[in-house]
């Protein structure tokens, strides 16, 4: 069993390297339109993913082992709705009354698809860490 102070530098890090990952490939799918909800969604989660890492790191202080490792089993479950959200616009592709063309809707289904289940490998991951 790893310590929370351990766990949580690791998911700050991961969560770091996949937040610059995310703003680098999507800010270069964001420009051709045939990519760009991909890359617009990509860019967006990418953006999110630096900033919560970076309050993580700027909080001094760590939950204790049990919050968490609630914490992060929360958040993979969330992590599995955003999977199955994704999905549902990649398959039904919705305009949300033309406003949305349907590649636009696919490409931002697969990002959102994307984006969780790496979020699911890095939260589920460290919450195996912090095991009893």
């Amino acid at each position: 069993m790893s310590s929370a102070r351990s766990v949580t530098r690791t998911v700050v890090r991961r969560l770091t390297r996949w937040g610059t990952a995310s703003v680098l490939v999507g800010g270069a799918f964001a420009f051709p339109r045939r990519t760009r909800g991909f890359g617009v969604q990509t860019l967006m989660w990418g953006a999110i993913d630096l900033a919560l890492a970076a309050v993580t790191r700027g909080r001094g202080e760590v939950p204790k082992t049990q919050t968490l490792r609630r914490i992060l089993l929360v958040n993979t479950v969330l992590d599995v709705g955003y999977v199955a959200a994704g999905a549902h616009l990649t398959v039904r592709t919705p305009t949300f009354g033309n406003r949305v063309r349907p590649a636009d809707a696919r490409g931002h289904g697969l990002a959102v698809v994307l984006q969780g289940a790496a979020l699911f490998v890095i939260d589920l991951t460290a919450a195996r860490r912090l095991r009893r």
